[in-house]
């Protein structure tokens, strides 16, 4: 059985991701417009006490600043170790987290600091937390080494698209990574992952599976009653099929 992880960005998305079965979230805001931002804390403790996936699952919060590079000045560095801490004592269960050089490779310095602020944090709360780095890593240009970086970190797991667009561009380099991982740190292929691709994914020997589920919805009320933009929901259905073939 492969693991899944349902992006979500709200209360009513975490609920249907426990209901349908899912094994973990990621939890995190401005999904579709900027590629996902760092929740609340008040968002983070609704959703862990959903209790998605029991001790082994829960909230994963996605800690990032801003859209655009991931090559953080000393400022955004210093939020994010912040929230790192914030998004453990609210009850997330890990942290997923990233940064590269102006070269292009893992800011190694900035993800031990990452890492070890959560292990505080965690320490602090009474519980193991997990270590995620998002899709950043599909930016080095050596990701061969950068895996190495990772679990020499200590790093649970690595957000993947095997370097390309989407999830079935990149099956054969998920594949590599897997291999080259060899259980030391866990591959979560995710990035245009969908259930139509599910079987060819977990066929390439990656361990888990990470996708948003989500669909556009009208927006209720605004001036005059037409309502305002869309709001981004998690979609029931695909959330149910998606589980459905990942532990098939």
């Amino acid at each position: 059985m492969t693991m899944i992880e349902i992006a979500v960005q709200d209360v009513a998305g975490a609920r249907i991701a426990k209901e349908e079965g899912a094994d973990r979230i990621e939890l995190c805001v401005a999904l579709g417009a900027t590629g996902g931002l760092t929740p609340s804390a008040g968002l983070i403790a609704a959703c862990a006490a959903i209790g998605v996936g029991g001790n082994d699952g829960g909230v994963q919060a996605l800690i990032r600043p801003r859209a655009g590079s991931f090559v953080f000045d000393d400022d955004e560095k210093a939020v994010q170790l912040a929230d790192v801490r914030m998004a453990v004592h609210a009850g997330a269960s890990g942290v997923v987290v990233g940064g590269l050089t102006r070269d292009g490779v893992i800011d190694e310095p900035f993800a031990a600091a990452l890492a070890d602020a959560a292990r505080r944090a965690g320490r602090e709360a009474g519980r193991d937390v997990q270590l995620v780095f998002h899709r950043a890593f599909d930016m080095v240009p050596d990701r061969d080494a950068a895996l190495e970086t990772l679990i020499a970190l200590g790093y649970t797991r690595v957000l993947t698209s095997g370097g390309a667009p989407r999830v079935p561009e990149g099956i054969d380099a998920l594949h590599d990574l897997a291999v080259r991982a060899a259980g030391r740190i866990q591959i979560e292929a995710g990035g245009g992952l969908t259930v139509e691709s599910i079987a060819a994914t977990r066929a390439a020997g990656v361990d888990a599976l990470h996708m948003s589920a989500k669909r556009l919805v009208p927006s209720e009320g605004g001036p005059g009653g037409g309502g305002g933009a869309p709001i981004e929901v998690t979609d029931r259905d695909t959330v149910r099929a998606a589980v459905e073939a990942a532990h098939r």
